[in-house]
């Protein structure tokens, strides 16, 4: 039995040795991966070589099976670099919630086309080529994955959308605000009663609203969209609705990149 290196119980920065990164690759790396590019990796060797590399929110996510679903080029950089690195190492990821994220992202920033959306909102059929550009492009939807976990067990607040409001917030000048966003939502412990977070998770506590019905989708992205602008803001929230006709709201500070 081939003895793999642990995984943490949570997200955790880790030292990542050359022999973990081989025994990773070997067995944990799914042939749905996307295939490797040299110049991506031979960029990471280079980096890693010559003790340029910086730690940041990207790392590696690994599923509830341990098998990695993002990563591999740079596991593949340590390897052949011969380099110990700090690296962020989430486990537990889902990858269909990760996947959903992108199929609402992909759409959101044309990334593909043509596109059949349900409900004018999500890509019901894209294709597994274009999720995974998806995913590529916007690592913030791994990396963010278990927040949206956490705060989904803590609340039921629904985690594609949240997900994909989170990959987006993550981009602003807001991003620094996630982490007391997430807090809130998972505790529920002292806040104003207006407090944006406090009204999101009590709407989700008390109506579940259900995924893959008519609107659902786009009526908790919208709700998540708005509590998460008025979070951002520094603005209490009376009352949260998702109006008919409405469209999509989007999230504050994605003016600037959107397409």
């Amino acid at each position: 039995m081939i003895d793999l290196p642990a995984l943490p119980t949570g997200p955790k920065y880790m030292r990542i040795t050359p022999e973990m990164a081989d025994l990773w690759l070997t067995h944990c790396n799914p042939s749905s991966n996307r295939v490797m590019s040299d110049t991506v990796y031979e960029r990471y060797v280079k980096a890693m070589s010559d003790g340029a590399w910086r730690t940041t929110h990207q790392g590696l996510a690994f599923d509830g099976n341990g098998m990695l679903l993002d990563g591999q080029h740079r596991l593949m950089g340590i390897k052949i670099s011969g380099a110990t690195v700090e690296m962020l190492v989430i486990p537990q990821c889902d990858a269909a919630v990760v996947a959903a994220a992108a199929r609402i992202i992909g759409q959101m920033y044309k990334m593909w086309d043509p596109v059949t959306l349900f409900d004018g909102f999500y890509d019901s059929k894209a294709a597994t080529l274009d999720i995974l550009r998806a995913v590529a492009a916007w690592p913030e939807l791994t990396t963010l994955a278990p927040i949206a976990a956490s705060t989904y067990r803590a609340s039921g607040i629904n985690q594609p959308t949240h997900l994909a409001v989170l990959a987006q917030a993550a981009r602003t000048e807001h991003a620094g605000k996630v982490e007391d966003w997430a807090s809130g939502l998972i505790s529920g412990a002292n806040m104003d009663s207006k407090d944006p977070r406090l009204v999101l998770r009590n709407r989700f506590f008390r109506e579940r609203v259900i995924l893959g019905t008519s609107g659902g989708r786009r009526t908790s992205y919208n709700l998540i969209a708005k509590s998460w602008n008025s979070w951002a803001q520094g603005k209490l929230l009376g009352t949260l609705k998702s109006l008919d006709g409405e469209g999509v709201i989007p999230v504050i500070g994605t003016e600037r990149f959107r397409p």
